[in-house]
């Protein structure tokens, strides 16, 4: 049978490096596999791979940490004639690193890249090879294939949707804008598609977006229709969209229920000399405007500037406690390759390793700061996390969760008991592990192991999953001009974002 007209098989794989909330890089790619494939997508943490199973061509993504176990695993498929295909972050900032493990990588977004590589392989499997760097047309891209990711595996109040991509800001420490061409924004039908078609079971969503409100105009136009049919959502956005007491109400009414933003430092130099441009005089009334309106605040801090001294760490737990700001991640600086931070630290010779594996954040210190130790770096940021997230200070936020009656204002007095304890009491057990060194060595070795909790993966011998075989409570809802966005979005063909009605969104 001549290769054209053979059906492949196609599998994706992530290898994230602890349980993380599922992202929608590998379901776009998925929707973008022309229907001559078989596609199947597996996360390595949630699902047992079958290495020696027939399979035409494998697209792997991983992030830094987890880079080297991603080459060794295109090497085993390169053994066995397998087209391999590497992608994401890391990649995309040493392509020719990566290449000299693959046939070919694909730098930035990947669906056009990934179809064109797709289309190759149907004509000529010869014709892979190189680095690929196109960008998608987001007017005319299929909606996720979110029904192969196993959603069940994950979370309830992390259901994926994606609005925007890009960020419009140029911070030295992130890559996120070096993964895209500019900031743009997906069709706001596009949008509520993905949001009417989510399985039953799922609580709440979450907005992927680096950030969403980088555009306020089609933001305020997205909240409007979301607000017509409101379901609970978080978003990260930059600070200065919390300023706005007005774009903090058009949130709420459209569902928000937690405001993520990377407020970084407190130390107002570390901000202006990493490209920041934020002020860290407004965090308090940030906070304060978020919570008072029903809203989880949810900060992002970041240690180890060469601005930043020992007594920073006091400074933001007193911050922390007095704002009482609900939700806080803490980490060192991690300067990714690619970014303007890695090639300083590398000029300066202040790189204490490129030992990829440690390049996970928190207290995981990779470089030398100017104005502390490694170890002051360290120490610091283990004592803030658990300093906040303690047993009597999460009790303190819970009590203030309690009495801020917007928040959980729907629910029975019981189900808000119990939502309050959990967002609390979750968060002492969940940064003791990560943050309690001995714990954190325990649970590094004990993740990998979470995918065999599915015991049923264990007698199968593919990933490959028949439409059969996908939960019916873990597939998109069927199209139906039932739907409240139906008629004003218009209904988007199963797999497709083609809209069948005209729409002015």
């Amino acid at each position: 049978m001549p290769l054209a007209m053979k059906r492949l098989r196609a599998k994706l794989i992530t290898i994230p490096w602890e349980l993380e909330v599922p992202t929608l890089s590998l379901a776009s790619l998925a929707a973008a596999t022309p229907p001559q494939f078989d596609v199947c997508i597996v996360d390595l943490l949630r699902e047992r791979l079958v290495l020696d199973e027939p399979v035409d061509l494998v697209g792997i993504s991983a992030s830094t940490p987890r880079i080297n176990a991603a080459y060794e695993l295109a090497r085993r498929y390169r053994e066995r004639g397998v087209t391999v295909v590497l992608g994401g972050h890391h990649v995309t900032a040493l392509p020719d690193e990566a290449l000299a493990h693959a046939d070919a990588v694909v730098c930035g977004e990947g669906e056009a890249s990934w179809r064109r590589i797709c289309e190759q392989m149907l004509v000529d499997r010869r014709q892979v090879g190189g680095v690929y760097h196109e960008e998608p047309d987001l007017d005319d891209l299929s909606l996720p294939r979110t029904d192969l990711m196993k959603l069940r595996r994950y979370q309830a109040y992390y259901y994926p949707v994606i609005a925007t991509r890009g960020c419009s800001e140029s911070c030295s420490f992130c890559f996120a804008k070096r993964m895209t061409r500019g900031y743009r924004a997906h069709p706001i039908r596009y949008v509520l598609e993905q949001i009417r078609r989510r399985p039953q079971w799922v609580k709440a969503m979450y907005f992927v977006d680096d950030n969403l409100a980088a555009d306020m105009d089609y933001t305020r136009a997205l909240f409007t229709e979301l607000a017509k049919d409101p379901f609970p959502f978080g978003m990260q956005v930059r600070h200065e969209f919390s300023q706005n007491p007005d774009n903090i109400e058009l949130a709420r009414r459209a569902g928000c229920i937690l405001i993520s933003s990377g407020y970084e430092s407190l130390n107002q130099r570390s901000l202006d000399r990493t490209g920041k441009r934020a002020t860290a005089s407004y965090y308090r009334e940030i906070v304060e405007r978020i919570q008072s309106a029903g809203i989880i605040a949810s900060g992002n801090w970041m240690f180890g500037f060469d601005w930043d001294e020992p007594e920073l760490f006091e400074a933001t737990w007193g911050f922390l406690r007095d704002s009482k700001m609900m939700h806080s991640s803490f980490t060192v600086e991690i300067p990714f390759p690619g970014t303007p931070g890695f090639r300083r630290y590398r000029r300066e010779g202040r790189l204490l390793t490129e030992n990829y594996e440690r390049y996970t954040g928190r207290d995981s210190v990779v470089h030398r700061p100017a104005r502390m130790t490694p170890e002051q770096l360290a120490r610091g940021i283990r004592w803030l996390t658990l300093k906040y997230h303690s047993l009597a200070h999460r009790t303190r936020l819970a009590r203030a969760a309690w009495r801020n009656d917007k928040l959980f204002c729907d629910f029975t007095p019981s189900k808000r008991a119990l939502y309050i304890g959990a967002l609390n009491y979750f968060q002492v057990w969940q940064w003791r592990y990560r943050m309690t060194p001995s714990i954190a060595w325990l649970y590094g070795r004990l993740a990998p192991l979470y995918k065999y909790r599915h015991v049923g993966d264990l007698l199968r011998r593919t990933n490959f999953w028949a439409p059969s075989e996908i939960p019916a409570d873990s597939r998109p809802v069927a199209l139906s001009t039932s739907s409240p966005f139906a008629e004003r979005a218009g209904a988007m063909a199963p797999g497709r974002g083609k809209c069948l009605q005209p729409s002015r969104l």
